[in-house]
């Protein structure tokens, strides 16, 4: 009775100190949520009141959680591999056309949606939005009509049009933007292509996507609402799903905190056909899934039969994530399965190479349990995910268009060796060991933010620099100028002199 009653008096005064917190997630890519999902729900088992906006409703809400769904499908099995053959140079340029296009669509379904009108009419008082950023940024005005602080949250690196916003240096030589191949180490015309990346979809976002989000905005609340553009300075916080342990080491300002792998949680027992499949595999595990969007079963023909074939000459099973209850001239080495716990089988001792898209949920996974990987980019920040395990020696790329039988069996065979194991589990001993754990941070984070109404030190005054100020272009300005007038002034003085001379000359002659 007694542990009962404490119990009953922690649980009063939990609820007591707890914070009213709204999390807006539209995109419905279930690959985005399931970075945002164990945030959220740390917070509610915090003792917090957390109501949740999102395609995906909470099955088993713990005590404190409430979700308010979008009437949205979500975006599961939806990406086919057959329109990935040919793809142009600039591929990156158009997919990041084409997310904010659907960033613009997403937007305007959701802030037109009942549910905001909801929250918005409710006398309810929050004390934080928590909102993904990512393709659009027009639902920020939900934080500014309830006049409360805005986190946001990356479910990737940070995106060329995130670092102004909290103040992250943009410092192209070494920190690859999202959507390109590549990791810190470029040579000199991959930094160049990398400055025009950076630089060109900061711009191409800040002229489409803040126009339009603006212009959404202003229709249903209003010309006086400002533009998503001053809006976002408002951020307090980014929560983004990286660690520097896979993604690189490179400056951070005190508003952008990394929680990547926070959705690895307490593993659950495998299931008794697949544990036995692991343990009898004593000459190792392949382990090929390429996640929860893209569609395995749209794979070409002749793709598909390569990959089979490439994995046929292998003596170590493999276990495949394939859509379709058969698959056509299967290895008696392969087992297929519709869906499988993917972080608890990588975690398994057998299991030897992990032969994956890159996607982000896979790729930290793959460095939490020290997995040596093939990856296989298809889009977004599949590439630099692909990148960021070559520079860590724990994989390869097998280029979607580079797929043959014999190039799939070269690149698994590499990584089976000794040294892209001993790299993983390096990268694993940094990713799983921190100072708190992901969940930890994220509560303490969001506590701060709220008790210090909006984290303002963290809060550099950069975010109010005009871009000339901020990267010291009117200092350049300057002494370029100086130069400029110096080397002027000299060559005047020149001229003047070789006049002179030859003035001098003439009169000499003429004398």
């Amino acid at each position: 009775m007694m542990k009962l009653l404490i119990l009953f008096i922690a649980l009063c005064v939990s609820h007591t100190n707890g914070y009213k917190i709204l999390g807006i997630f539209p995109h419905p890519a279930f690959s985005h949520f399931k970075f945002f999902h164990p945030i959220m729900r740390a917070l509610a088992e915090a003792g917090h009141e957390v109501t949740v906006i999102s395609a995906f409703p909470e099955k088993n809400p713990p005590a404190n959680y409430k979700d308010l769904p979008l009437n949205i499908d979500p975006l599961t099995n939806t990406v086919n591999l057959e329109k990935f053959e040919n793809l142009p140079f600039y591929s990156h340029f158009s997919e990041s056309f084409s997310l904010q296009y659907r960033g613009t669509e997403a937007c305007n379904r959701t802030i037109n949606s009942p549910v905001i009108d909801k929250v918005l009419k409710n006398k309810n008082h929050y004390d934080l939005v928590m909102m993904e950023q990512f393709s659009s940024d027009c639902l920020i005005v939900v934080a500014h009509i309830l006049k409360v602080p805005v986190i946001g949250l990356s479910s990737c690196a940070l995106m060329p049009w995130h670092y102004e916003r909290v103040e992250n240096p943009i410092i192209p030589s070494f920190i690859p933007a999202l959507f390109m191949a590549q990791s810190e180490k470029m040579d000199f015309m991959l930094r160049v292509a990398n400055w025009v990346s950076f630089h060109a979809l900061d711009f191409l976002y800040n002229q489409y996507s803040h126009k339009k989000a603006t212009e959404l905005i202003r229709k249903k609340f209003g010309q006086d609402i400002p533009s998503t553009q001053e809006l976002v300075k408002e951020t307090s916080l980014m929560f983004v799903n990286q660690h520097y342990s896979l993604s690189g080491a490179k400056p951070l300002s005190p508003s952008v905190i990394e929680l990547g792998g926070i959705h690895i949680q307490k593993a659950e027992p495998l299931y008794a056909d697949i544990q036995r499949y692991l343990d009898n595999a004593p000459e190792g595990v392949v382990l090929v899934s390429w996640g929860s969007m893209i569609r395995a079963d749209s794979l070409p023909t002749a793709k598909r039969e390569a990959i089979l074939k490439g994995l046929e000459r292998l003596k170590q099973k493999v276990i495949w994530k394939w859509e379709n209850d058969t698959l056509t001239h299967k290895p008696p080495n392969v087992l297929v399965k519709k869906w499988l716990p993917q972080r608890e089988i990588l975690c398994h001792p057998n299991v030897k190479v992990f032969m994956t898209h890159a996607g982000l949920m896979g790729s930290t996974e793959a460095a939490y349990c020290g997995v040596p990987v093939v990856a296989t980019p298809i889009n977004g920040d599949q590439f630099l995910n692909a990148a960021a395990f070559v520079h860590r020696g724990m994989g390869t790329v097998l280029k979607y268009k580079d797929i043959t039988e014999d190039s799939v069996e070269k690149a698994i065979r590499l990584v089976l060796q000794d040294q892209f194991m001993k790299n993983a589990k390096k990268v694993s001993y940094e990713f799983r060991n921190r100072p708190k754990t992901a969940k930890e941070t994220a509560v303490w984070w969001v506590e701060h933010v709220i008790k210090t109404k909006g984290a303002p030190l963290t809060k550099s005054v950069s975010r109010q620099m005009s871009r000339f100020v901020y990267h010291s272009l009117d200092v350049y300005f300057l002494f370029g100028s100086v130069i400029l007038a110096a080397v002027l002034t000299w060559i005047w003085i020149f001229t003047k002199v070789c006049s002179w001379k030859k003035q001098q000359q003439e009169k000499a002659k003429t004398s």
